[in-house]
């Protein structure tokens, strides 16, 4: 019996994110449940694995990525990390996440449920260390829904090593916007609430421990009703 010797592809059409994945001879690439969001499939590199986009989907990693130099290059990151977090946005995406290595984090909590059928946009936010200094990217998400349709912001803790802050949490100013009553580790990593008229709602990210240098990153919610 003949033995194929070509590199193994795996095209990961259930993702909607047009990627695929190439490995060496005899690796099984895994598609797992996100550990953020549980609804989504993700794909679950190893290190040396190269991700490959088709030509018009532009990926761009916010905050770290696990690729080598950086942002991939002419749509392929070859992963050079061993584990870690990563959300990439793209032009024909949605909430796009990449987990590095087979030590897949926990599940976080999710205690608000949205009714089935109910109008909702969602968007996801990057946490992570950026040399001493917590950030956030994008800085500001911005929604445009109709009166009473369900916005939902989502936060994932990004990185690898020094990058990754493990017990993040988000304060927002103010009175929160938020079904969730906490907003980070061990416990909600998301912000739902119902739009019924315009606004804007800051917050601030940081490390509960002090991980980080004790700094913290501010971020914004805008809701422009339709």
């Amino acid at each position: 019996m003949l033995r194929i010797k070509t590199k193994l592809w795996m095209l990961t059409i259930s993702l909607g994110i047009g990627a695929v994945v190439q490995s060496g001879c005899g690796n099984t690439i895994r598609v797992i449940p996100s550990p953020d969001q549980p609804d989504k499939l993700i794909l679950n590199p190893q290190q040396n694995d190269v991700i490959e986009w088709q030509a018009d989907v532009n990926p761009s990693f916010l905050g770290p990525a696990p690729c080598a130099g950086g942002q991939p290059q002419g749509g392929k990151c070859k992963v050079n990390e061993t584990a870690g977090k990563y959300l990439y946005s793209c032009s024909k995406c949605k909430d796009p996440e990449v987990v590095v290595g087979s030590d897949i984090p926990s599940g976080i909590k999710h205690t608000i449920s949205i009714a089935a059928g109910a109008a909702m946009a969602s968007d996801a936010v990057s946490v992570w260390c950026n040399n001493n200094q917590v950030a956030v990217a994008p800085a500001e998400v911005d929604f445009t829904p109709k009166s009473g349709d369900t916005v939902q912001t989502l936060w994932v803790n990004t990185g690898n090593g020094s990058s990754f802050i493990k017990d993040w949490q988000v304060n927002f100013t103010g009175t929160s916007p938020c079904l969730e009553a906490q907003i980070g580790a061990g416990h909600d990593n998301t912000c739902t609430f119902n739009a019924s008229a315009s606004a804007t709602y800051t917050y601030t990210a940081k490390s509960s421990s002090g991980e980080c240098n004790q700094t913290t990153a501010a971020g914004t919610i805008k809701v422009t009703v339709q």
